[in-house]
């Protein structure tokens, strides 16, 4: 599996060229609204000279507002696509200024064409390595004035793609690649310019017309007959030398598009689907594109891609989440910048008993079949009353207490109601890690199962079933189990596109896949909206979640992603969740 975080960096751009004439701007948010006015209003940066004691009461009367949530500064716009965020005011390897005696700079996250973060009101970072200065952010990082413009109105931030729906569990809309060979454009192009690149659109050549000499209604006379018959015939043409050589020089004529396939994929590999000039490359029938709006020009309809690129609207397919089916969180459920998010310590309803000095004794339960409830039990254990219906499959933790009446074993959960022992099958994750404290948050994937578990300390706050990748114990060649091992989260990104040549099978593309935690190499904790297998092997090695579980994942593991960002990358203080997979 290969990854990117966007179509191509080169593009960064295009979407600010594409149809300017015809890209209609959405009302502003509040906070764009304010961030504007900011910016016109209030100076970009303070006069250079501060001292350094001046810096730092600037530093920190900016991230106590923004701790309060009355931050009112300005904001810092995304120029390219992949807007990088240093450590320091620096390139990684790179000679362009570093402080002396510091540690060298390392990329920290990115933010995405069109994002506005807040910035200091302190003077840009001069230096060789960025000679447009380093801005320094509010929550951490610099990056160079050379891809990040304090001008929210120009064209590069204005009329980017619209940013990821951060409440939903598909941060953007996506389209399913109906056809061989559907091209990405540059920009919108005219009819006459697309059949270049489509012969599809290219009229077919009209039947010859039937021949009123052909002498078929018998009203031919003997003389016409006789002249006709008596013409010498045509020379026939020189035979071929090579007809195999001539076959072949045919078939490669034919782009691959264009050629039968059976029903299956084109052997074609990622490489070759590369284009030139307005062309950015072709797609294979089944590819995923990540949409950011449909629009009409040039007397055609077209949608625009979260990478600014044109792609002809009728090749497209709009594709919707394969199942609702969803994991269950036991308490509050994260989200971005609430106190989940935050690192809160677990729900009051999960701390049933002694989780320090029993931790063993907590598992999950699955829901076996429809038709289970919920139960609640009087303190005095006499009296069993019916609650709510348990939908099939649905999770919940389990304390380890039991209770048993007319016959019928009751189990407690950490949500505080009781469930029958028949109804729930029971999941018992690893015991936690020497590395994890007794409240620190992990993961814990059962391969076997299919069965993901989040904790805190001892105590499951979040279960799901996953699809981990499909072992093949005959042909390793299409063997895709996943690893174990304990491994922590690396880096996060709301969105990646995933791509790469399946032997024997052919390319794959999905773009942006939303909710991405890579924790060894190219393996990671996804969203997957293109299948609801969950609870069988079907990935090609990564851990596939249903996109709302991702999503609520995504927020709840560490490192924490800062406001506006797309990407964050653990280091230093920001070290990641831990996750443990096993049989």
């Amino acid at each position: 599996m290969r990854f990117s975080v966007g179509v191509a960096a080169a593009t960064s751009v295009a979407c600010a060229g594409l149809l300017l004439a015809c890209a209609q701007k959405s009302a502003p948010s509040a906070v764009e609204t304010s961030a504007e006015a900011s910016a016109e209003s209030a100076p970009a940066v303070v006069d250079a000279g501060l001292s350094a004691e001046q810096r730092e009461k600037i530093r920190e009367g900016a991230h106590a507002a923004w701790a309060a949530g009355t931050y009112d500064g300005p904001r810092i716009g995304a120029m390219n696509m992949v807007t990088s965020v240093l450590s320091g005011p620096a390139w990684p390897d790179s000679d362009g200024g570093a402080p002396r005696g510091e540690k060298p700079s390392v990329r920290i996250g990115y933010l995405r064409h069109g994002a506005k973060v807040p910035v200091l009101t302190l003077p840009p970072v001069m230096n060789e390595g960025c000679s447009e200065g380093w801005y320094e952010l509010v929550q951490g990082g610099y990056v160079c004035g050379r891809a990040a413009t304090l001008d929210l109105k120009n064209p590069r931030v204005r009329l980017a793609p619209n940013g990821p729906d951060l409440s939903s569990g598909l941060p953007y809309r996506y389209g399913y690649n109906l056809t061989n060979g559907t091209p990405l454009y540059r920009r919108v192009l005219s009819l006459e310019d697309r059949k270049k690149y489509e012969p599809w659109l290219v009229p077919a050549p009209a039947a010859p017309a039937a021949d009123e000499s052909s002498g078929s209604s018998g009203d031919s006379t003997a003389s016409e007959e006789t002249e006709e018959s008596s013409a010498p015939p045509p020379p026939p043409p020189p035979p071929s030398r090579n007809k195999r050589a001539a076959a072949a020089a045919s078939a490669s004529a034919t782009p691959w598009f264009m050629k039968e396939t059976d029903g299956g994929k084109p052997q074609v590999a990622l490489g070759e689907l590369r284009g030139r000039g307005v062309l950015v490359r072709r797609m294979v029938r089944g590819f995923y594109l990540a949409l950011d709006k449909d629009f009409k020009a040039a007397n055609a309809h077209w949608w625009r891609t979260t990478g600014g690129l044109a792609v002809p609207f009728d090749r497209i397919m709009l594709q919707q989440p394969m199942t609702d089916f969803h994991g269950t969180w036991f308490g509050s459920t994260p989200e971005p910048g609430g106190a989940a998010d935050a690192g809160a310590p677990a729900p009051a309803a999960a701390q049933v008993g002694d989780a320090g000095a029993e931790g063993s004794k907590y598992s999950v339960g699955f829901v076996r079949f429809d038709g289970a409830h919920k139960y609640v039990i009087d303190q005095e254990k006499k009296k069993v009353t019916w609650g709510e219906a348990l939908p099939r499959r649905r999770a919940t933790g389990l304390t380890g207490a039991t209770f048993v009446n007319g016959g019928v074993t009751f189990r407690e959960t950490t949500e505080g109601f009781w469930v029958r022992g028949g109804d729930v099958t029971e999941v018992k994750p690893s015991p936690r890690p020497a590395e994890v404290g007794p409240t620190e948050k992990w993961i814990d994937v059962n391969l076997t199962s299919q069965i993901l578990v989040a904790l805190e300390g001892d105590v499951p706050v979040f279960a799901t079933y996953v699809s981990s990748g499909r072992h093949n114990a005959y042909d390793k060649e299409h063997d895709y189990a996943t690893p174990s091992g304990s491994f922590r989260i690396r880096e996060k990104h709301v969105t990646a596109t995933m791509d790469g040549d399946v032997a024997g099978v052919g390319p794959y593309s999905i773009e942006d896949v939303p909710w991405v935690m890579y924790y060894q190499g190219s393996y990671a904790l996804h969203g997957a909206f293109w299948h609801g297998q969950f609870g069988h092997q079907h990935s090609h090695g990564c851990i596939n979640l249903a996109p709302v579980d991702a999503r609520t994942l995504f927020f709840w593991v560490e490192p924490k992603l800062p406001e506006g960002w797309h990407g964050v990358f653990s280091a230093g203080d920001r070290e990641g969740t831990l996750v443990v997979l096993h049989e």
